[in-house]
């Protein structure tokens, strides 16, 4: 339940009156005085503070309220709330015909609830809904919690989100309920901000294009089909990828006219899969190559050409630069100002087999990293991990062994064999591995576990001990992919 604070600051505009000693009376001007009850502030993120200037003289007065140098108001009362987690400075100027005075207050807006954390999107059903489930730093998993903050449901099939300026963007594959397609909620408290319900229609300025020597028709009243997977270069540029179209930019300022959206020429073939954003430019795989937009642009900028094998994953690296994984099981480093590739490593065996495309192709990257170890699962409970800057690539776990489920969870659609749903993915601070994994579909996908293991603790007995952090049974509804705040600074 929300509340709200309110408190009032006296500013004392004081007349003195003073008698001078001589025949004549001479006039002292009086500066307004202005007192502060306190002079910090704290507050919730979902709260106000309610600053009122109360006068006490006879003079006119006029006030400026200004926060961070920006004047936000003039009258004697000021209402400050923040979208942001923050420190706020506020100043109050008093001015009267005798001169002027200011005072400041610093506000301390603490970090809201969701700010830190790891997400896990579920897709649900096209009759159902999805939802997000939070999981906090200390390790408490909350089901839900969209609808727990807005009273309403997201989109039918959920797909994929993105963290930019404090917003989180998420995309549905079917639209509806109170989500619809794409919905925008605060990033720190979840609640919601605007909703899009109604397909996209994608224009481009010319019906044909070139694309590797052959010419291809673009409709220009094609509508979006099935978002699939969304970035964020800035508040008002949104992409998203869909599956039959390509990658398109969408204005949400200018969205709510006319409901176009401009198709990117050069997209068309984007992978269903994680795009990622660096240098302040997206970044796409389609096929053997690695496609490139600039913010505001409505065509590919430049293309990343790698060897003939399609590329199975694409990821931010903590150090700024890209991680590519191909077919062929090589590992690239790229920089994506000069887009040079400037480190490759081959991987053999199985570890190399698991970075291929299969035909139940996870919708998440075929690898994920912490500083430069990777790690390998793909749609298995094998856990490969790699060193990039030694070359080094470790069998870890075959976790089927590990999590604690009942003896029925092996059993049914998938007997003796768990879908895993979607890729293990990395925990950029902890190290931490999360593994999603359902008994089976349908009904069966509601025994589930969301299991994390820490690779960090070495049993001197065993070369392949695995320590279970946390395990989560039966929260997931067809987990999209697993998300951490951290990934998003």
């Amino acid at each position: 339940m929300k509340k709200l604070y309110f408190f009032f600051i006296v500013w004392g505009l004081m007349i003195s009156l003073f008698s001078a000693c001589s025949d004549d009376d001479d006039y002292i001007p009086t500066l307004p005085i202005v007192g502060f009850a306190q002079g910090n502030y704290s507050m919730e993120l979902t709260d106000s503070i309610v600053f009122r200037a109360e006068v006490t003289n006879a003079l006119e007065n006029t006030f400026s309220w200004a926060l961070d140098n920006d004047e936000v108001s003039t009258g004697d009362t000021y209402v400050f709330k923040a979208e942001n987690s923050g420190t706020y400075q506020l100043a109050l100027t008093a001015k009267n015909s005798d001169g002027t005075t200011t005072k400041t207050a610093t506000i301390t807006v603490n970090p809201g609830k969701y700010k830190n954390g790891t997400f896990i999107l579920n897709e649900g059903l096209v009759t159902t809904h999805g939802s997000l489930i939070y999981i906090s730093p200390e390790g408490d998993i909350t089901p839900n919690v969209y609808y727990k903050v807005n009273g309403e449901y997201l989109g039918d099939v959920c797909q994929d989100l993105y963290i930019k300026n404090n917003k989180m963007y998420i995309v549905s594959q079917n639209g509806g309920n109170g989500g619809g397609f794409l919905t925008i909620c605060n990033a720190e408290t979840l609640k919601k901000e605007r909703s899009f319900h109604d397909p996209f229609i994608l224009g481009i300025d010319t019906s044909y294009y070139e694309d590797e020597g052959k010419m291809v028709q673009v409709i220009d009243t094609t509508f979006s089909y099935w978002p699939t997977h969304i970035a964020v270069l800035g508040d008002d540029d949104i992409y998203i990828r869909d599956n039959r179209n390509g990658i398109f930019l969408m204005h949400p300022s200018t969205v709510a006219n006319d409901h176009r959206a401009t198709l990117i020429k050069g997209t068309q073939g984007a992978r269903k899969n994680t795009m990622a954003v660096a240098e302040g430019k997206l970044f796409a795989s389609r096929r053997n190559t690695v496609i490139v937009i600039e913010r505001g642009k409505n065509e590919v900028a430049h293309t990343i050409a790698f060897g003939k094998k399609q590329i199975s994953g694409l990821i931010k690296a903590t150090d700024g630069n890209l991680w590519a994984s191909d077919e062929g099981g090589i590992i690239y480093k790229i920089d994506p100002k000069s887009y040079e590739i400037l480190a490759q490593n081959q991987l053999e065996g199985e570890a190399a087999s698991l970075l291929r495309i299969r035909a139940s192709q996870p919708a998440a990257p075929n690898i994920t990293a912490k500083g430069d170890t990777i790690y390998i699962s793909n749609t298995t409970t094998t856990i490969y991990r790699h060193i990039f800057s030694t070359n080094e690539t470790k069998y870890m776990i075959d976790a089927k062994n590990w999590i604690p489920a009942s003896s029925d969870f092996w059993e049914g659609n998938y007997a003796s064999k768990p879908l895993v749903y979607n890729t293990c993915a990395v925990h950029p601070i902890t190290g931490e591995v999360f593994l999603n994994t359902v008994k089976g579909i349908g009904s069966q996908r509601h025994t589930n576990h969301i299991t994390i293991f820490d690779f960090s603790r070495i049993n001197p007995e065993s070369e392949n001990y695995a320590r279970i952090s946390r395990d989560y049974a039966n929260y997931t509804d067809y987990p999209a992919n697993v998300f951490f705040t951290y990934n998003f600074k």
